[in-house]
């Protein structure tokens, strides 16, 4: 590594910290920049009555329908849909590095009072013929038309892909039957809007599939092709945020690393790098300069002010709960709550993911607070306490309401970016003003691309800096 001005990384995000500890480790002086308390962004963990979680439903993807080898980093392209999935096993490789992972059971779904093995996130499509409304959905495949430039397999390289709603997609490739039943309501559910306000090729931030037709015939035709449920995989000790901090110890203990919490006020490129300004009137210049927060921030610190978008976004509430194991009524790791009379949308027990319970579990329910109020419902915080409770209960996870113990609510209104063509022009519009003004600078996490903060994302992301600003002397 060559010795010069320390590389300067900005943010909290998860990819911030990959990059400061990988860059230490081979010898660079890193400067890391975060005005904030948090670290690892949604990666995080949370502490609630003297435990510890993480936001919902966090999980590791180390397998790909991308093929598997060793992947350069430096090819890595956030804006390609679903360019991370190339680089599974780098991301494996790295975890390992500092946690133990095991696979989790498969998640599972409740629809009309039962459970079944999940096909919104785990494509576990053996469950399809046992779905009440599976004759209606083969009679309507067998009869639906092609779906052209709508298929699946255009979503990479179908230049019209970009533009489709994912109302119109599932439509032509799942049929109304499942698409009413299952797909509509766990986005309402999820993000508060339909599927046509949301881009097609963003599914998958509701967590909703976008299955080939005759991959769904096949298993409704009891024929099915090789398509495996998708693995998820937890840490055998602690939570996945525990990753964050161990990194953040890494950094620490690294007499390379700075870190620094005044917030930037000003970036300027300058005749060989770049300028940057800081709440405590410092400048700090650098050879790279990556940056890990929102798009907005960097404007602002570029004097382009009036370029900073403004974003539909949705809000969630998470409920941190603990619940002794003599009261719960089934086992499961992930659950996804399709009933559209039920408010959760999501419920997770982290013990069962980490694979011991040890006389309480922990879980965690997710839950949109204007989804509540949709419904008719009050949504202050004593109200969605009661709810999920309830919810439990009705689900059948737990005998006795008053077993369950609330050790803390979370509500965070407006906080998820909504995958819709507003927010993407929106969010293009700002990617473009502040290259204009600062060309080279890196961008991660939240900057570096439309929904490509992902879990993987971010790691390839911090790895790809590294790699970037390693230089041979």
């Amino acid at each position: 590594m060559k010795q010069g001005r320390p590389i300067v990384l900005v943010g909290n995000a998860l990819a911030v910290l990959v990059a400061a500890a990988t860059l230490a480790r081979r010898g660079a002086d890193v400067v890391v920049v975060n005005p904030t308390r948090n670290w690892g962004g949604h990666f995080t963990t949370f502490e609630a009555g003297g435990t510890v979680f993480d936001p919902g439903m966090v999980l590791y993807e180390f397998t790909s329908f991308s093929p598997q080898g060793p992947e350069d980093v430096a090819t890595y392209d956030p804006s390609v849909r679903n360019d991370v999935g190339r680089f599974c096993s780098t991301t494996r490789e790295f975890v390992s590095n500092y946690q133990d992972t095991h696979v989790i059971g498969t998640p599972q779904m409740y629809l009309g009072g039962r459970f079944y093995d999940d096909v919104l996130i785990a494509n576990a499509l053996t469950s399809l013929p046992t779905l009440p409304f599976a004759s209606a959905m083969d009679d309507e495949l067998r009869t639906l038309p092609e779906p052209g430039a709508m298929h699946p397999s255009r979503k990479r390289d179908g230049i019209d892909y970009r533009e489709f709603d994912y109302e119109s997609a599932s439509l032509a490739n799942h049929g109304h039957a499942f698409h009413n039943a299952i797909i509509e309501p766990f986005c309402r559910k999820v993000l508060g809007i339909p599927t046509r306000d949301v881009l097609a090729l963003y599914h998958r931030v509701p967590w909703l599939p976008l299955f080939y037709p005759e991959t769904l015939r096949s298993f409704l035709q009891d024929r099915p092709q090789g398509l495996p449920p998708t693995e998820f995989s937890y840490p055998a000790q602690g939570c996945v945020g525990d990753l964050a901090w161990r990194l953040k110890q890494e950094i620490d203990a690294n007499p390379r690393v700075t870190v620094l919490t005044e917030r930037p006020v000003s970036v300027k490129p300058t005749s060989d790098g770049m300028a940057i300004g800081l709440s405590n009137d410092w400048v700090l210049y650098a050879d790279h300069m990556a940056w890990g927060l929102a798009l907005g921030d960097l404007l602002r610190a570029t004097r382009r002010e009036d370029n900073v978008a403004a974003y539909g976004k949705c809000s969630i509430a998470l409920a941190f709960l603990r619940i002794p194991t003599s009261a719960l009524r089934r086992d499961w790791t992930v659950l996804s709550v399709v009933d559209p009379e039920l408010c959760s949308f999501r419920i997770t027990q982290q013990s069962a993911c980490r694979g011991g319970q040890h006389g309480t579990a922990n879980v965690v329910v997710e839950i949109n607070p204007e989804y509540v109020k949709t419904r008719g419902l009050a949504a202050d915080v004593d109200d969605l306490r009661n709810r999920i409770v309830s919810e439990l209960v009705t689900i059948g996870l737990v005998a006795d309401a008053a077993a369950v113990e609330i050790l803390g609510l979370r509500v965070m209104p407006n906080v998820l970016m909504l995958p819709s063509a507003a927010n993407r022009a929106a969010y293009e519009a700002e990617r473009r003003s502040a290259l204009a003004v600062v060309p080279d600078i890196m961008l991660l996490g939240p900057a570096s691309g439309f929904f490509s903060s992902s879990l993987n994302d971010q790691i390839v992301q911090g790895l790809q800096v590294a790699a970037a600003c390693e230089v041979i002397s």
